[in-house]
């Protein structure tokens, strides 16, 4: 397939490029920073543009299969509005361009009643402190699923770790905040994994699912 990377020069995002380059696909990293993109092969073209600016990004989505969205947004008062912002860019780039594809990397937690089901410390330290994050991610979710006429999958992943990609096989839990009794930390290698093997599964077209290994 051929697909564009927002958000490539991040821990996620370079995993899911790494990964697509080694199973063939052709990819197009969209950056802020070239210089920050450390991988070169033939299949991968680097390119710099203003993910706010919706012309910019119709130049470069044109002719892909699909858009794989890793970008990430630091929290801030008092508001994120990243997260919404850009999804609605991208959305309209890609009717614009034709294509339908979109799977997007968010975070358990999103739907602000599920956080009482945290752990005590994640539930009273880490979640307060990204909350304005969680909130943006949900915000784009809701808008996701009532106005984007696109075959979009919301990831959402448990804590990222920076471990080595595995084998294991994932725990999915459609259309929920968290997967029920699993480990709450997760490889972003693994997270990229996952996101790319959805692309060509009908069955997570217009889904939003947690998922855990």
């Amino acid at each position: 397939m051929k697909l564009a990377i927002l958000g490539a020069t991040g821990k996620t995002g370079i995993e899911a490029v790494k990964q697509a380059l080694a199973e063939n696909h052709t990819v197009t990293a969209i950056v802020r920073n070239p210089a920050k993109i450390t991988v070169a092969h033939d299949n991968l073209k680097v390119v710099e543009a203003d993910i706010f600016d919706v012309e910019a990004l119709k130049a470069q989505f044109s002719g892909q299969d699909a858009i794989v969205s890793c970008l990430g947004f630091p929290p801030q008062k008092p508001a994120v509005t990243g997260y919404l912002e850009v999804t609605k860019n991208v959305v309209s780039a890609m009717k614009s361009s034709s294509v339908s594809r979109l799977v997007v990397c968010h975070s358990w937690y999103t739907e602000e009643e599920s956080r009482g089901k945290a752990m005590f410390l994640i539930r009273w330290i880490l979640l307060p402190m990204i909350k304005t994050v969680l909130n943006n991610m949900r915000e784009t979710e809701v808008w996701l699923d009532a106005e984007a006429d696109v075959d979009y999958t919301v990831v959402r992943p448990a804590g990222l770790t920076d471990a080595a990609v595995t084998e294991g096989e994932f725990k999915v839990a459609e259309g929920d905040y968290h997967v029920e009794g699993a480990a709450g930390r997760i490889a972003r290698a693994d997270v990229a994994r996952f996101m790319l093997s959805t692309l060509q599964e009908e069955k997570y077209y217009k889904k939003q699912l947690a998922i855990a290994v």
